[in-house]
């Protein structure tokens, strides 16, 4: 009886331990291709179309007068980013033209040109980038009283917002808002009357921009 069960009870302790010896045939790891972020650093250079309306504000003794209008707009830009970390910093250009003119009695307001130099302030989320931009602006606008022709402030100020989306690595679309103010001018007329002009202008507008040098994606360290 003892010698039937002994190659059992020989295979029951030894099998384990044979096994133990054997190579081992893990299945090979598999390879997850790391995860990047756009990367907004770099030239761009682009195009934009939308609407203007400019408001403008006659004022003398005894009261004031309003003088508003509106225009398609449409022209270039050219800017610089520089990413650090979720935030990008740049610097941008813009000229629009533009063909406001609006006859108010014997008032008349003309304006053809916009332009700007502007610092750009924005938050990125991988390819959508949220932005605040401001800075100098440059108007053309020219008034008439009953008469002669004056220059209104060609120097002011502008501020808006927009957001932007890389939708290829080199190229994105835009929306943006803006705001210009070019103070007020103060005049006197041939007559010899003082009066002053105000002129603001608030703009939409939609553009594509080409970015040059697609630089070296920024891997994102996944947790876990």
């Amino acid at each position: 009886m003892l010698k039937r069960l002994a190659p059992a009870l020989i295979a029951l302790v030894a099998g384990p331990a044979l096994a133990a010896d054997l190579p081992s045939t893990k299945a090979a790891p598999v390879f997850v291709p790391p995860v990047v972020a756009y990367d907004w650093t770099g030239l761009y250079i682009g195009a934009d179309v939308g609407g203007a309306w400019a408001e403008g504000r006659y004022s003398s003794l005894p009261g004031s007068v309003s003088v508003n209008g509106d225009s398609i707009l449409g022209g270039g830009f050219i800017g610089y980013n520089k990413q650090y970390g979720q935030f990008v910093l740049g610097l941008e250009g813009d000229v629009q033209g533009l063909g406001i003119d609006k006859t108010v009695g014997v008032l008349r307001v003309q304006q053809n040109l916009l332009a700007a130099i502007n610092g750009r302030l924005g938050v990125a989320f991988d390819r959508i980038l949220v932005y605040a931009i401001g800075g100098v602006g440059f108007s053309d606008t020219k008034f008439w009283n009953n008469g002669p022709s004056y220059t209104d402030s060609d120097v002011g100020f502008d501020i808006g917002g927009g957001v932007e989306y890389a939708y290829l690595p080199d190229w994105t679309l835009r929306a943006e808002y803006r705001y210009y103010d070019f103070g007020k001018t103060n005049k006197t007329t041939l007559a010899g009357a003082n009066f002053g002009f105000e002129k603001t202008d608030n703009t939409v507008r939609v553009g594509v921009a080409y970015k040059f040098g697609v630089p070296a994606a920024i891997p994102v360290v996944a947790k876990y």
